[in-house]
């Protein structure tokens, strides 16, 4: 194990899926699977007896969710990485998700070494968004030339669409084009540049996507105080 390998926690409940999983993350020396959960209170349970560095986490989990669970975790540890890797596409589950607190969301059909580069790239403070995930996010915001960069409200418009600042566009739509994955149809992609100077965009465009994420959860939270 290298020393600066990441502790992760895999939490699926499909077995051949895990098994699957299992596999990948161990052609990969910089990554440890420190232990893996199949329940969402198993998940949390164990969250915090491994305090692994990155979760991934699956949402149709038996008992309590993946949402759930993903909320629970970040209560007690705020600086866990979560990534969601799932087959679930609906809109619904992806911002619940997000306003749960999710760093990174993955479908499972995702390839081996970008599974293991995302990892890391969570692991040290990115946001990492599917380009689906991206693209359905963007499918309800209206972007503001004159809104400031970082919003204090969820502002709604026509529609039940969102405002968003013109650099929150370029957060998301820079995933959306697929930028940070080497299949980028740029001439140059963001994955030919030198790592550190990749990485520190990521995490400037993950600051930015964070506070979106954070008004995602306000929003989210307004809705449920309003039903009850």
């Amino acid at each position: 194990m290298s020393p600066a390998a990441v502790r992760v926690l895999l939490v699926e409940d499909n077995d051949l899926v895990r098994l699957a999983q299992t596999h990948v993350l161990q052609q990969f020396p910089d990554i440890v699977l420190s232990d893996h959960a199949v329940d969402g209170l198993s998940a949390v349970r164990k969250a915090s007896e491994v305090r692994p560095e990155v979760i991934l986490m699956d949402i149709g989990l038996p008992g309590i969710d993946g949402i759930e669970a993903t909320t629970l975790i970040k209560d007690g540890q705020p600086q866990c990485g979560i990534l969601v890797i799932t087959s679930e596409s609906a809109d619904q589950a992806i911002f619940d998700a997000l306003a749960a607190g999710a760093d990174a969301f993955c479908r499972k059909d995702i390839a081996g070494d970008m599974l293991a580069r995302v990892i890391q790239l969570v692991a040290s403070g990115a946001v990492w968004l599917d380009p689906s995930v991206a693209t359905r996010i963007l499918a309800y915001c209206l972007v503001d030339s004159r809104a400031a960069d970082e919003l204090a409200v969820f502002t709604f418009g026509r529609d039940e669409k969102f405002t968003i600042s013109v650099a929150e566009y370029e957060a998301l739509n820079s995933f959306r084009e697929n930028r940070f994955s080497g299949n980028s149809s740029n001439s140059k992609s963001y994955i030919e540049k030198d790592q550190h100077l990749l990485q520190e965009e990521m995490l400037v465009q993950s600051l930015i996507l964070r506070k979106l994420f954070s008004r995602i959860a306000k929003r989210r939270q307004v809705k449920c105080d309003c039903s009850h």
